[in-house]
This record gives structure tokens, sequence and C-alpha cells, in this order.
């Protein structure tokens, strides 16, 4: 397997939705395509794919806001990234079914802790229906929990210093 971590790009984005529909419509939590258009244009750095031999295997995003609060699916990005924020929000993860097991998930997230730390953050907020081991081998805590549409979500935490 020769996969690569770069920068999403906007041609990457029907297959990101396509990979976040795949592993996030059983939850219920699958975002809209335009999400994650908007998501790319506000803050194209917070915005990676992992590629192997040319197909999108994998794809992490975030937001960086100004005060640490619960995140919320399917958000405007115009409305709540602000570039001088000091919180960084995890907006997506996802793992091609045909690629999990691998390690992937882990460095995605290893990437974006780089570009949270990279922006100056002091904090990072998440939300997940299942993957809270994966976000706790990378340092987060669970700082809470929240229902949305029906589907119960844990809220993790971890703060750079």
């Amino acid at each position: 397997m020769s996969v690569i971590l770069r920068p999403a790009r906007s041609a990457d984005l029907p297959a990101v939705v396509a990979l976040d529909h795949e592993a996030f419509s059983p939850y219920g939590t699958a975002e809209t395509p335009e999400v994650f258009a908007q998501r790319l244009a506000v803050f194209p750095t917070g915005f990676i794919v992992a590629e192997d031999a040319g197909e999108v295997v994998a794809y992490g995003c975030g937001e960086k806001w100004r005060d640490l609060r619960a995140p919320a699916m399917n958000e405007d990005p115009a409305t709540s990234h602000h570039p001088d924020g000091v919180v960084f929000c995890i907006t997506g993860v996802a793992v091609r079914r045909s690629h999990r097991g691998r390690g992937l998930g882990l460095a995605v997230g290893e990437r974006l802790l780089a570009i949270a730390q990279a922006q100056g953050c002091r904090t990072i907020v998440l939300e997940t229906t299942h993957a809270q081991g994966l976000w706790e081998r990378l340092g987060f805590h669970r700082a809470g929990e929240r229902t949305q549409n029906g589907v119960t979500l844990t809220i993790m935490q971890r703060d750079l210093d």
C-alpha cells in the first residue's frame, strides 16, 4: 500500500462525499455535499485526503473557532470558521471500508493534530459515534455527550501545549 496524505482539491469532493456517506449514513450522521464544498473553500489548509493508487480512501477536515463549544452536524463553515480562532474543530474523518485496519485513521488524525498546532490552536474538539478509542490513542479525552437526529455523539477534546 502506497498511501499518500495530501491537501484536498475540489476534484476530490465527490469521492469525499461518497466516503462520508459510506462511513456515516448507517449512523444518520453523513453530511451534505454543500458542507464539504464550503469547508474546502473557507479553510483549505484544514482539509486533507489520503490517496491510494489515485483513489481517495480517507479524508479529514477541520475548522478554527474562537470559542470552545460542542460541534454540530452540517454547520455553515462560512459562519463557524474564524481564521484567528484558537480552537480546532475536527469536523470529519472517515476511512473507506476496504482500507480500514491499516492505520489510516490514525495517520489522518495525526496530520490534523499537526495542522492544528501549526495554526496556533490551543484546543482540539470533535464528536464521534464510534471511534472514541482512536481519538483516545491520540491523547483525547471524553468531554461529554450530545444527541442530534436521535444519534448519541461523544464529544472528545485535547488541549495542545
